[in-house]
């Protein structure tokens, strides 16, 4: 869903795009950046700072979304580039569900929670070498962290983390039947007689 307010997010900071890139810093060191970060939030996560932990996956997912900007707003767009953003967002997201549950979360709703949002990355993934996009569905991975991020602070972890596991699968499926229709369009099919 966020996805759909990216192009204007990259218009309004654009500016600050080009500054950053101004100062020598590229986009995969802006995704270094949030993968440190995002290993960071994890790390207090299981030390017992949540609230910190939770401010911490914000952070992460502002340098998740600047690597992008920097990139598109500087041309400086690789297919490497996207590549390793992606492989480190899932690390972080990886990191973040094994710290909760060290931090006394249900295994089995971690399990289910990490399991859809990795589905829904993965989906994505196959379903962009058959069609030219597929980044729809209810929860992308800035809604799941945002969600995450405030029941921690709210006090709603667990409930947070429920919330992912159904929304992830839901998404993932969203992308599935996405990808079936969009094959779908134009085929004609002669039937065996």
């Amino acid at each position: 869903m966020l996805s759909k307010f990216k192009e204007k997010l990259n218009q309004k900071f654009s500016p600050l795009a080009v500054a950053i890139a101004k100062q020598g810093i590229k986009p995969n060191q802006l995704s270094f950046l949030g993968l440190l970060i995002g290993f960071s939030a994890a790390f207090s996560i299981i030390e017992g700072y949540l609230k910190l932990g939770a401010i911490l996956i914000l952070v992460s997912g502002i340098f998740d979304t600047l690597d992008g900007m920097v990139a598109r707003s500087c041309n400086m767009v690789t297919k490497f580039g996207g590549f390793v953003d992606s492989i480190a967002d899932r690390y972080v997201e990886i990191a973040i569900f094994i710290a909760l549950g060290y931090a006394k979360v249900d295994w089995l709703v971690i399990a289910l929670a990490l399991s859809g949002s990795l589905m829904v990355s993965y989906a994505r993934a196959r379903a962009e070498q058959i069609i030219e996009k597929c980044n729809v569905g209810i929860a992308e991975r800035g809604e799941r962290m945002l969600i995450l991020a405030a029941g921690i602070i709210l006090g709603y972890t667990y409930e947070a983390v429920v919330l992912i596991a159904f929304l992830s699968h839901f998404t993932a499926l969203q992308r599935v039947y996405y990808t079936y229709k969009s094959t779908q369009e134009g085929q004609n099919f002669k039937h065996c007689q």
